[in-house]
């Protein structure tokens, strides 16, 4: 039976040295221990890491709410129907946040968040849509030559009749000044509607920019700081596109079938909207630093960079942006199961997913790179989120993947 193995292990697996030039050897690419755990953190007492999970979900959903957080007086105001509160949290109009990544130090925690503002979006579209035509120049000023001639005119007529009036009620003059007053307020409140409703809407939109700035975040991290006992630095990276992340990407399936339970519909909406193109797969090169050299005859990374030219600066542009890994979005897969059916009986549960793209490794199938897995089980190319909600009828749950090459 020896003797077996020993012939097919001679036959089939054939040593090659490592000095061939027909054997490629590629490092393995590890990802970052953030990415790989969601937080990164060194402790000597190992009974305290029990808490960093912990601790972690609190802060989340400390920050969930304070981007979440909204004007209901003033959106209630632009709004011709009443506006709940129980709908207005269900709605897909808010900024969606991702899971953060926590990067832990002696006196520091460093919070990364993939946001993605669909809020600012909306708000700024509804701008260019009602308002961009209407408060042009020569329109605006048109609109308000016009009411001033109109007002001129009424309170021509006005006081003609006040005259006549005030022969036949003496007390009638007294009460003149305030009943125009009243007319005339009702009277620019009906012209300049659309210009109120406009400030409406810009005082919305500062609303959603001051939320990022630090004058504002400083009460956030304060509460922070009390959990951690740490100081507190945020690294905020807005997304373009909301199907760049996982998390962002369920977010919107679990609030729309909250409201709705149209399974189908909204996998398929969802799913198409991801911009999925054909992906070139390029060579990597073992070693950033020495593909720069090799390209640009340099001794010295140091005196390539200050003298950067043109060309120098492309081949640099190249060489970078051809070396980082996930780029590009490969793929996307969307999942729900659970109690969705259209009944208020849920007798059965329904199971049902849509995909765009492939969720492969491409460098590693195609090209044989090799790479090491996440969590022990997980392609570093993938990221996947679990989330699970229930409506009147019982529970469900939703399943995302996003794969980049």
């Amino acid at each position: 039976m020896l003797n077996i193995i020993k012939s097919k292990l001679k036959n089939t697996y054939k040593k090659k040295s490592l000095n061939s030039e027909n054997v490629t050897i590629h490092n393995k690419d590890f990802v970052p221990v953030v990415r790989d755990w969601k937080n990164s953190i060194y402790l000597y007492n190992k009974n305290t890491l029990s808490l960093i999970p912990v601790a972690s979900r609190l802060v989340m959903k400390l920050i969930n709410g304070y981007f979440s957080s909204y004007n209901l007086n003033i959106e209630s105001k632009i709004r011709k129907k009443k506006l709940r509160r129980r709908l207005r949290k269900l709605s897909t109009n808010k900024i969606f946040l991702g899971d953060g990544e926590f990067k832990h130090t002696n006196d520091k925690v460093n919070i990364t968040l993939y946001v993605y503002n669909r809020q600012k979006l909306n708000l700024l579209l509804t701008l260019k849509k009602r308002y961009l035509r209407l408060f042009s120049d020569e329109i605006f000023i048109n609109k308000l030559k016009l009411i001033k001639n109109v007002w001129l005119t009424i309170l021509k007529k006005q006081q003609d009749k006040k005259r006549i009036l005030t022969n036949v009620l003496p007390n009638y003059s007294s009460k003149v000044y305030s009943i125009q007053k009243l007319y005339y307020k009702d009277f620019l409140t009906k012209s300049l509607k659309s210009l109120k409703d406009y400030m409406y809407f810009k005082q919305l939109l500062y609303i959603n920019k001051v939320k990022f700035e630090n004058s504002y975040l400083q009460g956030l991290i304060n509460l922070i700081r009390k959990i951690f006992k740490k100081n507190i630095e945020f690294n905020i990276i807005n997304l373009k596109y909301f199907y760049f992340n996982s998390d962002i990407f369920t977010q919107p399936l679990v609030l729309r079938l909250r409201r709705k339970r149209k399974l189908s519909r909204f996998l398929k909406k969802l799913v198409t909207k991801a911009n999925i193109k054909n992906i070139k797969l390029n060579k990597i090169s073992k070693d950033i630093l020495s593909n720069i050299f090799e390209m640009n005859n340099s001794d010295n990374l140091n005196n390539l960079l200050n003298n950067l030219t043109d060309d120098n600066s492309k081949y640099l542009k190249k060489v970078v942006l051809n070396d980082i890994k996930y780029k590009r979005v490969s793929g996307v897969r969307l999942q729900g199961a659970g109690r969705l059916s259209k009944r208020y009986t849920a007798s059965r549960s329904l199971h049902k997913f849509k995909y765009k793209g492939n969720l492969v490794n491409a460098y590693t199938s195609i090209k044989g790179y090799p790479s090491a897995v996440i969590r022990g089980n997980m392609r570093p190319n993938i990221q996947f989120t679990k989330l699970n909600s229930k409506t009147r009828i019982g529970s469900f749950g939703v399943k995302g993947w996003v794969s980049g090459t």
